[in-house]
């Protein structure tokens, strides 16, 4: 299982799943997005172990919940273009698969 930032070597078997960062989250990353190659069958909870070491160095407890391994609840994760869906650690992932993270937005 390797996440890195920017483009990783595609492994023979498995899945490549992107995470996409917006807004502050972005600028404290560094960058747009990474990748993650994962074994088949993986479940988010296993994107989480593998992004948690770069999470841990790049963006505060604000936003990243190290202990548990998953963003804290002041961050929205969406998947299948929905906010909040299928962030349970035993959630399957899908091979292409692209997952947006995003501090909530506030307006006035």
């Amino acid at each position: 299982m390797a996440a890195s930032t920017g483009t990783c070597r595609r492994k023979e078997a498995g899945m490549r799943v992107s995470v996409s960062f917006l807004g502050i989250l972005r600028d404290q990353i560094g960058q747009k997005s990474l990748q993650a190659d994962l074994p088949d069958g993986s479940a988010f909870g296993d994107l989480m172990a593998a992004i948690a070491p770069l999470m841990e160095e790049k963006v505060g407890a604000w936003a990243w919940d190290g202990a548990n391994q998953r963003f804290s609840g002041r961050i929205v994760v969406s998947r299948h273009k929905a906010v909040g869906g299928g962030t349970d650690p035993a959630a399957p992932l899908v091979d292409g698969e692209e997952i947006l993270v995003f501090p909530p937005l506030a307006g006035g």
